[in-house]
């Protein structure tokens, strides 16, 4: 039996210092929006570069059939039409080891 591994989109969209807040707000939305009561979404989360020149979202599915299936939806694709406007850098994951504090 081969064990099924999560599957992550970590996506950079350029920016600028005086929109970085506001594109990332807006991102947020339209993410809340269309994933949150997605089958297979498991987590995910938006970070600002601390030069604003940068907006990171990082979204993980229990794996990447559960993406894709999302990736068709009507809604879905309305969404990548209007993030692609920001000229993302998709860069799709797999998981390959994790660090964990010590005890």
């Amino acid at each position: 039996m081969t064990a099924v591994e999560s599957f992550i989109a970590l996506v950079i969209y350029p920016t600028i210092p005086a929109v970085q807040e506001g594109q990332a707000d807006a991102l947020l939305r339209m993410a809340e929006t269309t994933i949150r009561s997605t089958p297979g979404f498991l987590s995910g989360r938006v970070f600002l570069s601390e030069d604003g020149a940068s907006i990171v979202s990082l979204v993980e599915w229990t794996d990447r059939e559960s993406f894709v299936r999302f990736r068709q939806k009507e809604l879905a694709r309305t969404a990548a039409i209007v993030a692609g406007e920001f000229h993302p850098k998709a860069y799709y994951l797999r998981p390959h080891a994790a660090v964990s504090p010590a005890e």
